[in-house]
């Protein structure tokens, strides 16, 4: 009786331990995120995203809920995973050798970049009008006036005896000399719009040194152009680094390709144009702190996502044919 007593005992005491063990694992996955459309959207009454799809994907897969805690800031948000106060983070979140040094980042999510943001050019005969001013407005209009008077000094001049081969003379001479400077006119005017247009385009990272270039302080593109020696002005969110360009107070923008290729869709259409080329490759992924038991449910739900389509449907969803798997 005593054996079977010590055998109830040792069962209630395994019991009351394995309880709280399995009541924690039951509890709601907590990932800060920040806003970053279309990755994360935290305006509104829902948060929604590629990200937070994909992440909810994920904590469904493995049993488990998950609440997003919105942050104002990126910064914030690596905070508060390095600090261990969440469970892990989620938006547009690089992959970079710094951070992993103190947190720990799922397999890649999403195959990224920085790119740069122009302002849309303006049409050929736009460009043509917008410089029929100054030094080329004078010289089309002194052409009028030598042509015109040319043309009355053959016509009226030219029909009365004595004057009529001296006022074809100064007539000819008047309206060549008014042809020659709609030439130079239209050279004036052809020269500005080649500059322009050597200006606007950027072929290298070097030839942002004579623009106005802003980015989001404290981010990879922030490191990316220091690194190359260019000026910028750093904003403290994609939004007000946005409206800036907007405004005109930068005319151009390094960020990730895929947060700018959403506002060019979107909010910049008709006003910004991207340039293709990515200057640093970049993978997002999920971001935890430092040794997560999460880590490894993750990556292997990840990677069965991979097989089975489930990212390539959130993909499409959010993307359309605008991006692939990585």
């Amino acid at each position: 009786m005593t054996y079977l007593k010590r055998i109830a005992l040792a069962l209630v005491t395994l019991l009351s331990l394995s309880l709280p063990a399995l009541s924690q694992t039951n509890e709601p996955l907590v990932f800060a995120t920040v806003h970053r459309p279309p990755f994360a959207d935290t305006e509104g009454d829902k948060i929604t995203g590629f990200s937070i799809d994909l992440m909810r994907a994920v904590a469904d897969h493995l049993g488990r809920e998950v609440v997003f805690e919105p942050h104002g800031r990126f910064g914030d948000m690596l905070a508060a995973v390095r600090a261990a106060r969440v469970d892990g983070a989620i938006a547009n979140i690089s992959i970079t050798a710094e951070r992993e040094r103190s947190m720990d980042f799922s397999q890649p999510i999403f195959g990224s970049g920085l790119q740069i943001l122009l302002p849309k050019e303006a049409a050929l005969s736009d460009q043509f009008l917008s410089y029929m001013s100054g030094e080329a407005l004078l010289y089309i209009i002194g052409a009028i006036v030598l042509i015109v008077c040319g043309w009355l000094l053959m016509h009226l001049l030219g029909k009365r005896g004595a004057a009529q081969v001296s006022g074809n003379v100064v007539g000819v001479i008047a309206m060549v000399a008014g042809f020659a400077l709609l030439l130079v006119a239209a050279g004036t005017i052809t020269a500005r719009i080649t500059v322009n247009t050597l200006q606007s385009n950027v072929q290298t990272i070097s030839d942002l040194q004579s623009r106005i270039v802003g980015t989001v302080a404290g981010s990879t593109s922030d490191d990316f152009l220091s690194k190359h020696g260019i000026q910028f002005q750093g904003f403290g969110d994609p939004a007000a680094m946005l409206r800036a360009f907007e405004r005109d107070e930068i005319n151009t923008v390094v960020f990730d390709g895929p947060i700018l290729a959403y506002y060019q869709q979107n909010e910049g259409a008709g006003l910004a144009r991207l340039i293709e080329k990515v200057y640093r490759p970049e993978n997002y992924g999920i971001l935890m702190p430092s040794g997560s038991a999460l880590k490894e449910d993750i990556d292997l739900t990840l990677l069965q996502f991979r097989e089975d389509g489930t990212y390539d449907a959130i993909l499409t969803r959010w993307f359309g044919n605008s991006f692939t798997a990585e």
